[in-house]
């Protein structure tokens, strides 16, 4: 008895179950119907006032070629940075500064952290930036001393030469990157010197042991002298001061791989896309009408 009545309940269930789909299937092709119903609609108010659908698409036209015909052109270049050992989000912060400075037209801030005029400042139209090795690194790791790519909008083409050093200075000025830089210059320049001291001390008992004054009894100290390990010493110690003469050279936090290339023909703006958004506001603005004109006939015939 208790089974009978288990499975009964499992066929209402079921029988439950199917109405709750069927109901949701007649939904379903209710709504379909209606979408269907509305473009059918739709197109016979178009065929029916092909016309005037054409002509608010010439006239969306039209008002996209001359919108292009008054748009300001625009050129866009590049320039690749690489950095020191530095935390490439201090750069983007940096970045997202001008950046926000740029999107607010405010040229007397351009100017100053960039040190150009404030004319050359309005030139600017835009500028976007990223990690060249983002996707390379881990989700949970920092990413240091990574390539990095400026990309700059002007409608002047001949400011991208201006812009190159005026950008890198304006990274390289940062207050903590230039006490750090400092902190490195004045670490090289100290060592530098004590290797020129000690190779002209070493130059100083090489000349002795060459030429002894008085007598020559091969040590000094108390250690003997030999001159292979002189000379051998000496030039280990120029090394070491030419390497970091060297690195001396290459301290600029940010340094520029490849700068910006004047572009002799616009970025922008595109032709073609303001022909094709013109015509597709155009069509809409038909098919509101073709609508509307549709629904007074229908209202007349009604009547």
């Amino acid at each position: 008895m208790q089974q009978l009545k288990e499975k009964n309940e499992g066929l209402v269930q079921n029988a439950q179950d199917e109405i709750d789909l069927l109901s949701v299937l007649r939904f379903f092709n209710r709504q379909l119907k209606k979408v269907i119903n509305s473009i059918a609609y739709s197109l016979r108010a178009i065929a029916s006032n092909l016309i005037t659908v054409l002509l608010m698409v010439v006239i969306g036209i039209t008002v996209g070629y001359g919108l292009f015909y008054v748009t300001k052109p625009y050129y866009t270049s590049s320039m690749t940075l690489i950095l020191s050992d530095i935390r490439n989000e201090f750069i983007e912060d940096q970045l997202n500064k001008l950046s926000i400075m740029i999107n607010e037209d405010n040229m007397e801030a351009i100017s100053q952290n960039l040190d150009i005029s404030e004319k050359a400042a309005k030139q600017i139209k835009g500028m976007s930036f990223y990690n060249l090795d983002q996707d390379r690194i881990a989700e949970d790791s920092v990413l240091t001393g990574s390539p990095f790519r400026i990309e700059l909008m002007l409608y002047d083409n001949k400011l991208f030469d201006t812009l190159e050093p005026a950008l890198s200075n304006y990274l390289e000025n940062n207050r903590y990157f230039s006490k750090q830089k400092r902190i490195r210059q004045q670490q090289m320049l100290s060592m530098i010197s004590k290797y020129k001291n000690d190779i002209e001390s070493l130059d100083s008992v090489k000349t002795n042991v060459a030429n002894p004054e008085g007598p020559v009894n091969g040590f000094v100290y108390g250690q003997p002298i030999d001159p292979s390990n002189l000379y051998r010493e000496s030039i280990n110690m120029y090394q070491e001061q030419i390497k970091l003469e060297a690195e001396l050279e290459k301290l600029d936090n940010v340094e520029v791989v490849t700068g910006f290339v004047s572009r002799l023909r616009p970025t922008g703006p595109v032709l073609i896309k303001f022909l094709l958004i013109g015509g597709f506001i155009g069509f809409i603005v038909g098919l509101i009408v073709a609508l509307r004109l549709e629904a007074g006939k229908r209202k007349k015939l009604s009547y």
